[in-house]
Order: structure tokens, then C-alpha cells, then sequence
């Protein structure tokens, strides 16, 4: 878990400060390769959604063994968790799990993570049925490890859920892109499946919410993975496609229009809203289209992919960069840095289908 100056690129794409010129990547946690050998010692074998609380602090949802596709879906090897990273003395980084994944007494593994303020939301889903069971969780970060209030869930009750990428309005309201939701309603005929679900927090002492069925599937494309609200604009990537999503003034969704769409052998994960509206996205590039666009909720082995970095103008839908990461990575989430934890105009990027690990890309 050592900082490894050794795992550095320098390229023009300037995704790690205001100003987006030639950036750096670093390996802040190494995953499951350390210099092109096995790291049979990681403690981070896949990572996802970053986010920082207002004090500062970053929390990654990731796992200690990677996970593997079936049928069925995403095969929960290990234990998955909300993790805390920490500056050690020494400069390097360390994960702290803080909140094991749990749905029934039964394991399950976290897809999305988002911040409000000092409280964190994340879904969790257990994927060994055909409909899956997911849960919300809420920590507290700002209360003790011994409050028994510090965490709570609560079941997440939509039909097919599978939760996957967590947005947050002004209102302080939830929304949750469903990667089933197309394969519900085509394939296995669950009627009424929403391709985004929106969350209410009706009552914050209980943590009881209410769901809503904010975008029908048909609307969401055949893969809704992960959401970013920028102003009053809602971005959803879907397989090759994002979508910008109007949130109108009561609050129920406009007419989707297409943002930026790239090959069928492409397909996108989660979507991040940079300074200067401005989108990055990792895009995941496939040789054989019929994998990528058939093979739901599984996907191609990693090994056959390769992945970059995307940044899109999200006015104009026009395409400004790309940056390509290192061969045993594949970038699944970028997080831009708050705080002094991290050096200013950072961004943090999480692996879910290579290495594992935490990258960190900089001037």
C-alpha cells in the first residue's frame, strides 16, 4: 500500500485540475497487480464510486477479492464494503472498512455511494436470485463508531432493483440508476421497472423512505450505470449512449435527449459533472460488439477490454479528450478531490473490472 511514484503516465487530458492540462496517474492503494506482478496482499481488489464528506474525509464502496459475472449477474466473492481512505504517517494510503454489506443475513455488494454533507448513502444488492434484493444504507460520519445511530438501512422495495450509481439533487432528494431495468421489462416482463429511482428520506430519525419510479426503462436505455445532476440536468449513462435528463420544476423528469453517444463497441460507467460542465467517463471498448450489447447483466472478461477516460462537453455534446490508463487498469468512477487530504484539483479513480486499487490523477 506504499505510494508508487514508479506508476506514473503523464498525458494531456488534464482531468485532475481546473485548468485540465497534462496530468499524472499515481496507484494511491495497490489492487490486485503491483508493477505488472500479482499482489496476492491487497486489500482493495475492486473499487467503485468515491466521495467526499464536507470535513474533507474520502469513502470508496469496493471489495478484498474480485468479483466475477454469471447469468445471474455480478458473483459476490469476499467481503464488500464502504471504506474510509487514510493518509498514513508515511505518505502512503490506507482503506479502512467502516460498514460491511448485508442484505437479509445474506452477502451483498455496494454500487453506489454519494455524500451529503457529513451523511453517506450507498446501495447494496445481493444478485444470487433472478430479482435481486438491495438495500440503502446511511452513515453518519459525523457521529461516533460506538453511536448505534451511525448506521442505518432500509430494504430498497422496486421490483428488480439493481442499484447502481447515486445522485443528489438540491432538494436533497435520491436518484438511483436501476441496471436491470431493461432486462426486467424486455426480457423477463416485469412491468413498470424504472430505468432511475427516486428516493425521499420521509423521515430521518427512522430512516424511512419512499421510492418513485422517476424514468421509465424504455426511456433509460438498455443499461442505466451510475448518475450525475448538474443545475437542473440529470446525466445517465447507458451502455454506448448518455443521456441528459431534465429535472423539472415538480420535480418529475423531462424528455431525455442524447448527450453524446460513441460505437456499439463501447459502452460507458459512471459519469462525473466537472468544472466548466464538462463530463468525464470511463469508456470501455470491446472488439466484439455482440458481447457488449447482448451480454447484460454480465460482461466480457476483463481482459479483452481496454479502457480511457472521456471528457465531453456537456453543452454541445462534443467530444474534448481522452486519456488511456495504465494496461492492468480499467477506470470506473472519478471523483474530483475536496478537501487538504489530497492535493488541490486532484481526482480520484477507482477500478471495479481490472486491478482494483485507487488511482489518483494530478498535475
Amino acid at each position: 500500500m506504499k505510494f508508487a511514484l514508479k506508476m506514473r503516465q503523464v498525458f494531456a487530458l488534464g482531468l485532475c485540475a481546473v485548468a485540465l492540462q497534462g496530468c499524472k496517474i499515481d496507484t494511491l492503494i495497490s489492487g490486485t497487480v503491483i508493477n505488472g506482478a500479482p499482489n496476492p496482499n491487497t486489500t482493495l481488489a475492486w473499487s467503485e464510486g468515491g466521495a467526499f464528506t464536507a470535513d474533507g474525509k474520502l469513502y470508496i464502496i469496493g471489495g478484498d477479492q474480485p468479483f466475477s459475472y454469471g447469468p445471474a449477474g455480478v458473483i459476490i466473492n469476499g467481503t464488500s464494503s464502504i471504506y474510509e481512505v487514510r493518509k498514513n504517517p508515511n505518505g502512503s494510503f490506507t482503506n479502512v472498512a467502516i460498514v460491511d454489506g448485508n442484505v437479509g443475513g445474506r452477502p451483498c455488494y455496494f454500487g453506489g455511494l454519494t455524500a451529503v454533507r457529513q451523511v453517506l448513502y450507498a446501495t447494496c444488492t445481493n444478485v444470487s436470485e433472478q430479482m435481486p434484493a438491495s438495500v440503502l444504507y446511511r452513515v453518519d460520519t459525523s457521529k461516533a463508531l460506538t453511536d448505534r445511530t451511525r448506521v442505518a438501512s432500509t430494504p430498497l422495495m422496486t421490483p428488480a432493483f439493481q442499484p447502481n450509481g447515486i445522485a443528489v439533487d438540491w432538494r436533497g432528494d435520491l436518484y438511483i440508476a436501476n441496471s436491470a431495468s431493461f432486462l426486467a421489462t424486455v426480457v423477463y416482463g416485469v412491468p413498470n421497472v424504472p430505468a432511475i429511482v427516486k428516493v425521499k428520506i420521509a423521515d430521518p430519525v427512522a430512516f424511512r423512505i419512499t421510492e418513485t419510479g422517476w424514468l421509465p426503462a424504455l426511456l433509460g436505455g438498455y443499461a442505466p450505470n451510475g448518475a450525475a445532476i448538474s443545475g437542473n440536468n440529470l446525466y445517465l449513462p447507458s451502455l454506448n449512449v448518455i443521456y441528459r435528463v431534465p429535472i423539472l420544476l415538480n420535480g418529475s423528469a423531462g424528455i431525455p435527449a442524447i448527450v453524446y453517444q460513441a460505437p456499439k463497441t463501447n459502452m460507458f460507467d459512471a459519469v462525473t459533472v466537472l468544472p466548466g460542465n464538462r463530463l468525464a467517463v470511463p469508456e470501455i471498448t470491446n472488439p466484439d460488439p455482440t458481447i457488449v450489447q447482448a451480454v447484460y447483466p454480465g460482461t466480457p472478461p476483463a481482459t479483452s477490454l481496454t479502457t480511457q477516460l472521456t471528457q465531453i462537453d456537456a453543452t454541445t455534446g462534443k467530444f474534448i479528450d481522452k486519456a488511456p490508463f495504465p494496461a492492468h487498469a480499467r477506470p470506473s468512477s472519478i471523483t474530483v478531490s475536496q478537501g487538504t487530504m489530497l492535493p488541490y484539483g486532484s481526482a480520484v479513480v477507482t477500478d471495479a473490472i481490472g486491478s482494483g486499487g485507487l488511482y489518483l490523477m494530478q498535475k
